[in-house]
């Protein structure tokens, strides 16, 4: 999913196209070449520097809004900035590894854990922090209970190899004592540890036509709450959204019109869930970068997503990522969602080991 703009430039074009997006980073505002001149020592005049945004612009990496004399980057702007940009302060991981690592440190629950997280990238990047839950599918079974809610509703809590807790509801047809409840989830337990979901799916298919399951009923009734367990197919909300009022206070988004857009683009959960299990497959320790109208949706051609996936061992579980304007400043949020997913998968994998 990486995207790189293909064609070099000229060192002079570097240069003033990098000091462009990086005036505009941190002003908001459209940049004139006088300010560029005036600000980073290019060794060439200002007239010089016009002729060169004015290339730039040609080349489509720079436009100029109609109502203002200075250009901002387009996505493809963006994208050669980001792509030659030098890997980001070392220290950053420094001033994190405590903050992020105790956080996190104290979370088994999933629904906790990923919110947690979403909400520590969100203070980190003073933008809106995505995390993308692992789904039982990507998960092995360490583990499961069976509680007793009252008559006719169960708790079934499935413990994951790396130490996560999937809880969900199922209903009964009939009353099930907790003392039962205990046998099976101990006979489940032992018939489905260290199995993937796609091999649990198969092995109580098995289970469901032994001559055992018509005659024993705790097999019969341990099969049945299994089964609604690991073969329907809930919908889970598996995405966790945290700090989107942070975007607000950029200017981007003082437009009312602009920020409908955006709240309309947090409702399109699927469409977020689709784009960070893209990055799942992707399958690479750097964070992948989206730009604009990269990430084909409508609703988010002004946004910009930095994303990267978080591992049990070497496999990949979730993934974690900063959403925010075009203007965000990748030289700090690209880390910060590379240590953020680091720090998950270290935490997950020590987890599953102890």
């Amino acid at each position: 999913m990486s995207m790189h703009t293909g064609e070099p430039l000229e060192e002079r074009q570097n240069k003033v196209l990098v000091a462009v997006v990086c005036t505009y980073i941190s002003t908001a505002e459209p940049v004139g070449s006088r300010t560029i001149a005036k600000k980073y020592d290019i060794g060439v005049s200002s007239a010089t520097v016009r002729n060169i945004m004015a290339d730039l612009d040609e080349m489509g990496f720079l436009v100029q809004p109609h109502t203002s004399a200075g250009r901002i980057p387009t996505d493809k702007g963006f994208r050669f900035y980001v792509d030659h940009l030098e890997k980001a302060q070392k220290t950053l991981e420094e001033i994190m590894s405590l903050n992020i690592e105790q956080v996190l440190h104290t979370e088994s629950e999933l629904g906790n854990l990923m919110k947690k997280t979403s909400d520590v990238l969100s203070q980190l990047s003073n933008q809106a922090g995505l995390v993308l839950a692992p789904k039982l599918k990507h998960t092995v079974c360490r583990h499961i209970d069976f509680i007793r809610l009252h008559s006719s509703k169960i708790l079934v809590i499935f413990i994951s190899e790396a130490g996560l807790v999937h809880k969900r509801v199922i209903m009964l047809e009939e009353e099930i004592s907790q003392d039962v409840l205990d046998k099976i989830s101990k006979l489940i337990t032992e018939e489905l540890m260290g199995l993937s979901l796609s091999e649990i799916r198969t092995k109580l298919v098995k289970m469901m036509k032994t001559e055992k399951s018509q005659f024993d009923y705790l097999f019969a009734q341990a099969i049945k709450l299994s089964q609604q367990f690991f073969l329907d197919d809930v919908e889970e909300d598996e995405l966790y959204v945290g700090g989107t009022f942070n975007m607000m206070n950029q200017p981007e988004f003082a437009d009312i019109e602009k920020m409908k857009l955006l709240f309309k683009a947090f409702e399109e959960k699927r469409l977020l869930i689709h784009i960070l299990d893209q990055c799942l497959d992707d399958g690479d320790d750097q964070a992948i970068v989206l730009i604009g109208e990269e990430n084909h949706i409508e609703d988010m051609k002004d946004l910009s997503l930095v994303l990267s996936s978080y591992k049990y061992g070497e496999r990949a579980l979730g993934a974690v990522g900063i959403i925010g304007p075009k203007r965000m400043d990748y030289t700090q949020i690209i880390p910060i969602v590379e240590y953020t997913a680091k720090a998950i998968s270290r935490l997950l994998t020590e987890r599953g080991e102890s």
